[in-house]
């Protein structure tokens, strides 16, 4: 008797299921209608929404640039149908407005220097228009005004900084520091500008390890309203292996009166330094000058004075003198 209970109520419930699924689905669909209805007829309807439109500033006063940031966008106030506005809205698209300074009427400002000078965007509305729908009407256009600041285009050479982060790997060092070739370029902008402009730079670049010769392209930092010779110039650094030397220098006396002899304990200083291979033939003790001052016996600590490094040929890296300090003695003639 239970089974056939449970059969009756189990047919039941799935015709209830079945009618409530078909009329969730009507549901659905006239709510999906009645939607789409309202959504057609508000775009049908005028409405107000702001757009942001790209231009582009094009022939400029005779060898003049901006010396100033003007916005390269401006933002119309519109009012049109619906539909019209949002396919504005949703437009990514759209072709800058060329605005050609030699066009307008560009007014001086009153107590401001000759080169500055101001346009009103409202002067701009034909432009626009002929660009939008027929249907559409610009009420307002922002900024209300755009403000220029014109310069005479200069031109100068400055010189290129490398801008690198780099480690050696072992056994291995510069021959040369980083440079670029060329190793300065010309640059061209408004005088305003390149009056401070003393360098410019490459794009940071990194080298881990370096173990071989550098020499790759590298881009400059670009600067705004400022324009370069070229684009790109050669990083270059010549790596090499290294080897270390170990020599003996003797010690010279510098500035002793001509009455007095001064002599150091020792005599001769330990000097180690590492250089390139292709070097380290030219190392010998003739190209390196230790030296004791005599005028610096006043400051003498503990009866030493300091072994200064004289001379050393620019292609030794990480020169070191033991002892620093020496002991000495003064002998009358």
């Amino acid at each position: 008797m239970k089974p056939v209970i449970i059969h009756k109520v189990s047919d039941f419930l799935i015709r209830i299921r079945k009618k409530l699924d078909r009329n969730f689905f009507i549901f659905m669909i006239f709510l999906f209608l009645s939607g789409l209805f309202w959504l057609l007829n508000e775009l049908s309807r005028e409405s107000i929404a702001e757009i942001s439109y790209p231009v582009k500033y094009i022939n400029l006063p005779g060898n003049k640039m901006l010396a100033n940031e003007v916005p390269r966008r401006l933002s119309l106030r519109l009012q049109a149908p619906g539909y019209t506005l949002l396919r504005f809205k949703l437009s990514s698209g759209l072709i800058p407005l060329n605005l050609d300074m030699e066009s307008y009427f560009l007014r001086q400002l009153s107590g401001r220097n000759s080169s500055d000078y101001f346009l009103l965007t409202r002067e701009l509305r034909g432009r626009f228009e002929r660009r939008l729908s027929s249907n559409i009407t610009i009420i307002d256009i922002q900024p209300d005004s755009l403000f220029f600041k014109f310069d005479s285009i200069i031109y100068k050479k400055v010189p290129v900084i490398p801008k690198v982060d780099y480690t050696m790997a072992r056994q291995f060092m510069l021959k040369e520091d980083f440079h670029t070739i060329p190793d300065s370029i010309i640059v061209s902008g408004p005088g305003l500008i390149l009056d401070t402009l003393r360098a410019v730079s490459t794009v940071r670049i990194s080298y881990g390890n370096l173990n071989e010769t550098v020499d790759q392209e590298v881009e400059l930092t670009s600067i705004p309203r400022i324009e370069f010779s070229g684009e790109t110039v050669v990083l270059s650094a010549p790596v090499e292996q290294f080897t270390e030397a170990n020599l003996k220098i003797p010690i010279e006396t510098i500035n002793v009166p001509d009455t007095l002899v001064l002599k150091t304990f020792p005599s001769q200083a330990s000097l180690s330094c590492i250089a390139g291979l292709s070097e380290y033939d030219k190392i010998s003790s003739f190209v390196f000058r230790l030296e004791v001052d005599y005028l610096e016996i006043g400051q003498s600590l503990g009866g030493k004075l300091k072994l200064n490094i004289a001379s050393a040929p620019e292609f030794v890296r990480s020169v070191r003198i033991h002892p620093i300090y020496v002991e000495f003695v003064i002998e009358k003639k």
